[in-house]
């Protein structure tokens, strides 16, 4: 599913996000500098002109700055662009992730993890030994790595790929 049918127009986001997040604001009394323990008062400033788009990280220390957790802030964003409801936007996100849950468990999830911090993966193999395999014999010869990719007839970028890989141990 494209994102752009998940989140409607992605573009409308962040004056969405800049609507709700001056509204807020100016109606529970805080001033720029009073959320500045969040954003500093020019990256807010530049947040409520739809100028930029905070990260995750600094959403969710907005959405604790304004009183709110982050999915009620998300909530309030994309019923304001999409022109509904918060009821409506949070019971169709219970729906999606009923749905997930179906083919998905936290346990998944949890399984990249370790503690809060995300596992690496190993680097992926590369699809064709043997042009591996071609790449390392050229560079053993004391080929360049421009030469190499003019001999294989592959792109200077693939060869620099496959120029500092080994070729992995059979299974």
């Amino acid at each position: 599913m494209a994102i752009s049918s998940l989140f409607g127009d992605i573009a409308l986001l962040k004056q969405a996000l800049a609507a709700v997040v001056r509204t807020i604001r100016e109606n529970l009394g805080f001033t720029q500098e009073s959320l500045a323990h969040a954003a500093s008062r020019t990256y807010l400033s530049r947040i409520e002109n739809a100028e930029t788009n905070p990260t995750i990280e600094k959403f969710a220390e907005l959405a604790e700055a304004l009183g709110l957790n982050p999915v009620a802030l998300m909530a309030l964003v994309l019923s304001t662009r999409d022109n509904t409801s918060t009821a409506d936007v949070l019971a169709k996100a219970t729906e999606d992730l009923k749905a997930l849950e179906a083919k998905i468990s936290t346990d998944d999830i949890r399984a990249h993890l370790a503690g809060m911090t995300i596992q690496k993966r190993p680097a992926a193999r590369p699809a064709d030994i043997l042009k591996l395999r071609k790449v390392l014999e050229c560079r053993g010869a004391g080929l360049s790595k421009a030469e190499t990719a003019r001999q294989l007839n592959l792109t200077r970028s693939t060869v620099g790929y496959l120029w500092d890989r080994t070729v992995p141990a059979e299974d």
